[in-house]
């Protein structure tokens, strides 16, 4: 005895069907995202806000946005990716909540490679609190 309905063949290559578009939201779907609204993602945005220098506005998007910038400094990208998580996640725990609405670029030094976790939070910290 076979099966009671056919299965069709395993379709691979060209001949494999098309996948669904993935669905977008507009927000991150857990509240432990950095969401896109409060990046600063274009080069045109970082230069606009490095060429003010220290000046402090109101960005008007209502909520604060922030950039961050790792140099190479002779570094791997897996160690370049790694410091801008460590800053991406500091920012988005410790110092999103307390920022007005303003556009802050975090620029990495060549020592923040070295530095810990604790070390970074603690800079990035008494920046934010300078700010506020």
């Amino acid at each position: 005895m076979g099966p009671r309905h056919s299965v069709p063949p395993a379709e691979e290559g060209a001949q494999a069907p098309h996948r669904p578009p993935a669905v977008q939201t507009p927000e991150p779907v857990t509240a432990q995202r950095f969401p896109r609204r409060v990046r600063l993602a274009r080069g045109s945005e970082l230069t606009a806000c490095w060429d003010q220098g220290r000046r402090v506005r109101s960005n008007g998007a209502g909520h604060p946005r922030m950039g961050i910038i790792v140099p190479r400094f002779q570094f791997t990208a897996v160690a370049r990716n790694r410091l801008r998580r460590r800053l991406r996640e500091i920012l988005r725990r410790d110092a999103l909540a307390s920022l007005p609405a303003v556009d802050l670029v975090v620029r990495a030094k060549r020592s923040a490679y070295s530095a810990g976790f604790s070390a970074l939070r603690a800079e990035l910290s008494d920046g934010v609190t300078r700010l506020t």
